[in-house]
């Protein structure tokens, strides 16, 4: 029989493995826990925190490799089947309700998510004061779900006090081992700073995590994923600005980083290149990239992209503003009150531009009273 808390630390170094997104280091620990969790004593906790990484592990491979992992919903069923009625405590408690946590914000249902996460952050005290990485890493994943639901000031106080706690972590180790999550930290922040409308600091801040981005280490292998998003970050940026043209360049020149292949992006990028091109007045080149997101995300079944394309297919392709509804119904249905607000104000700036006052006025009411859902959820 291999002792308990043997295998407990190689879940651990498993653990490790996922949380850097190491997919070939974590399915070889994945491996080697799971022979000698077959030889383990009997321990309870143990076998639960195996239940527990293993939904976790295969959460970052439904992540990494869409459809490589089938069930993902029947497998957190079972999670939780597991783990009612047993007296969860210190870390396993938490680690419950932060996967929990993450499992919903992959489904996009931010409420939920964020409820698990509030449970969880009243088990960070639990688990020692020497989990100062733990608390970073669970800062980040809150100020995400804070950030998709434009709670700017909730998710700028803990997407700062993370990136605090790495950069700490970093000086205390003498070298920058946290480089990747430092980078995070700083689209996270930037994407509050766009928010805000204070659009010459978030350019700041996005240029800083595309320079950050690129003095990584080659052998580091989420550096081009990240050095992508940092171009897509300049390329939003300028969108906003309405430099129209350097934000299709650079969103060009991200879609020519291919590895790691990631179709979640690929389908967001063409979306807003169609979107653009739309706004350009060039119908041509915004049906082609139209084409070229929807193939992907109907392939994807991303359906925040597919609703998205309805208010390109709708504005720019076919003069059918029904579509663009359909796009607010869905916007509606899921809560998404950021993208019901940016799209709200400007379908209604382009509908003004063509002398459609009442189309414009429609689309600004469905803005506003998104941002009064908003700040109604900030009071709250």
């Amino acid at each position: 029989m291999i002792p308990y808390d043997w295998v407990a630390v190689k879940m651990n170094f498993w653990y490790k493995r996922m949380k850097e997104n190491d997919p070939a280091g974590a399915e070889g620990a994945k491996k080697e826990v799971e022979k000698e969790i077959k030889q383990m004593e009997e321990n309870q906790d143990a076998l639960l925190y195996y239940q527990l990484l293993e939904f976790r592990h295969n959460m970052m491979m439904s992540y990494l490799f869409p459809n490589s992992v089938e069930d993902l919903h029947m497998k957190y069923d079972h999670i939780v089947d597991s783990m009612n009625n047993k007296k969860l405590n210190g870390m396993l408690e938490y680690y419950y309700y932060f996967f929990s946590g993450m499992y919903y914000f992959r489904q996009m249902e931010f409420t939920h998510s964020l409820r698990y996460y509030t449970q969880a952050e009243k088990c960070l005290d639990k688990l020692g004061a020497d989990a100062m990485l733990e608390q970073a890493e669970f800062y980040f994943k809150i100020a995400e779900v804070y950030y998709h639901m434009k709670q700017t000031h909730f998710s700028m106080s803990y997407a700062d006090e993370a990136y605090r706690l790495f950069k700490d972590q970093s000086e205390a180790d003498g070298k920058n081992i946290y480089g990747v999550q430092l980078v995070r930290c700083q689209f996270v922040i930037f994407g509050n700073l766009l928010d805000s409308h204070k659009y010459d600091k978030a350019l700041q801040k996005a240029e800083k995590a595309f320079i950050s981005a690129n003095k990584l280490s080659k052998e580091e292998k989420n550096r081009e994923h990240l050095v992508r998003s940092s171009l897509y970050n300049l390329a939003l940026c300028y969108h906003k600005m309405e430099e129209l043209e350097k934000s299709v360049i650079l969103l060009c020149k991200s879609l020519e980083i291919t590895s790691p292949q990631n179709f979640d992006y690929m389908a967001k990028a063409f979306h807003l290149i169609a979107y653009i091109k739309g706004k350009q007045k060039d119908y041509i080149g915004s049906r082609n990239y139209f084409n070229k997101a929807k193939h992907i995300a109907e392939k994807d079944n991303n359906k925040l992209i597919l609703a998205k394309l309805k208010i390109v297919e709708g504005l720019f392709l076919e003069d059918n503003l029904n579509k663009v509804r359909e796009a607010f119904d869905f916007f509606n249905e899921k809560n998404f009150y950021a993208e019901k607000e940016h799209y709200g104000e400007s379908v209604g700036d382009i509908l003004f531009s063509r002398s459609d006052a009442w189309g414009a006025a429609e689309f600004y009411r469905q803005a506003n009273e998104a941002k009064r859902q908003i700040e109604r959820g900030e009071s709250l």
